[in-house]
This record gives C-alpha cells, structure tokens and sequence, in this order.
C-alpha cells in the first residue's frame, strides 16, 4: 500500500539518493526546501505559484468559493488554490492535487464527503500532506458527528501526511463505496491549531484527492 496506516501519520523526508518502483509504476510528489523557505507563513502572499498555467492557481477565499452552498466560511482566514488533474494515458483521472491554507484556530467544517458523485465533484480517497504548519496543534480529527463534542484529535507537523480517514474494503484492497459511489468516510475534519502569540501562522497543505480506481490498500 501507498497509504500510511489508516488514522497514522508518518513523515515523508527522503534522504537517499534511489527510489525504485514497482512493477505497476508509480507517480511521486517531490518538495524541496531551499534557504528562502520561510520559517512560518505569515500572509497569504507568501505562497505563490509559478511556471507554466500557473495563472490557474491564484489563491481564493473559502468563503467566495463556497459561499453559495454554506455560510461556515464567512469571516474565517481560510484559502484555496485550484488544483492540478493527473490523468492515465485513457484520459482517466489518477488523482486531482488541490492546495489550501488557514489561519490559527480555522475549523475547516466536519465532513463526511457522502454527498453523490458526479463529474465536477467525483469520489476520492484523500490524504493531506503537511507542506508547512503554523502551530504545533494543527491536524485533523475525527468525531461522532457534526455537533458533537468529542473530538480525537492527530497532530501533523511540516512533511508530514496521515493514513486513511476513510473505510477500507479489506477484501478487494480498495477504499469502501457507499451505494452512491461515494468513498465510506466517517465525520472528520482539520482544526487549524493556537499557539497564544499574535503573529499569524498558516497551516499550508496540499490535497491529493485519489481516484478510488486507482487507490491501493
């Protein structure tokens, strides 16, 4: 399996000089930190993307992408870029890479992603890449439900991804369907984290939304 153990998290750095792949191929993601990586993201206009297309990744509220479908977002410090396709040679879609920040003590909302799939919103099995954290308290969380009180929380630190949050059919090696299609989640989220100082800090995170076809376990 490509995925850490499911509510895991474990860290990416790599630090050898080889990586070989299976039979099947394989498709990696490589980050280099340089000597003007900043310690901490302070302001959205830190993060800025460049080369080709990279006009398509300007940074945009949550609260104006969503805001049709929910108020959650309003008044909240919160960003998303769109993302990038990664398609098989067919034209299937592999996995879709979106990039998002928030500010300290951001509740991304409690989600389940059960709603029907379709074109634009297709079901993924998803994992989160820490690209930077802006407290030591940031990461997801799991719980019974929207309202609910309880939350078990996992703590991401930079470099740092999670296994899965979502239920895996043992039997077929693959995430579990919903009838609808959709990958079997329970309620979830990410909470950005406090630290009690009055700089801002953005946790930085990149999305990899996987095409359950494609998702090994």
């Amino acid at each position: 399996s490509c995925f850490a153990p499911p509510f895991s998290r474990r860290k990416t750095r790599f630090d050898g000089g080889l990586v070989v792949a299976g039979d099947k191929g394989a498709l990696f993601a490589l980050l280099s930190e340089t000597n003007d990586t900043p310690e901490k993201i302070r302001s959205i206009d830190q993060i800025q993307f460049n080369g080709p297309d990279a006009n398509f990744l300007g940074w945009q509220s949550f609260a104006d992408k969503f805001g049709t479908f929910t108020d959650w977002f309003d008044r909240q410090d919160c960003y998303m870029a769109d993302g990038i396709h990664l398609l098989d040679q067919s034209g299937a879609e592999i996995v879709y890479v979106n990039f998002w920040a928030c500010g300290k003590g951001v509740d991304l909302s409690t989600h389940n992603h059960a709603n029907d799939p379709s074109p634009l919103a297709p079901a993924f099995a998803e994992v989160h890449w820490v690209i930077d954290a802006g407290t030591d308290t940031s990461g997801m969380f799991r719980t019974e439900g929207p309202d609910h009180p309880k939350r078990i929380r996992q703590y991401l630190s930079r470099g740092e991804e999670h296994g899965p949050y979502f239920q895996i059919d043992v039997k077929k090696g693959r995430p579990m369907l919903r009838e609808n299609g959709a990958v079997m989640y329970g309620w979830h989220g990410w909470q950005g984290g406090t630290d009690g100082l009055p700089d801002h800090a953005y946790d930085f995170v990149a999305a990899f939304e996987i095409n359950p076809d494609f998702a090994e376990l």
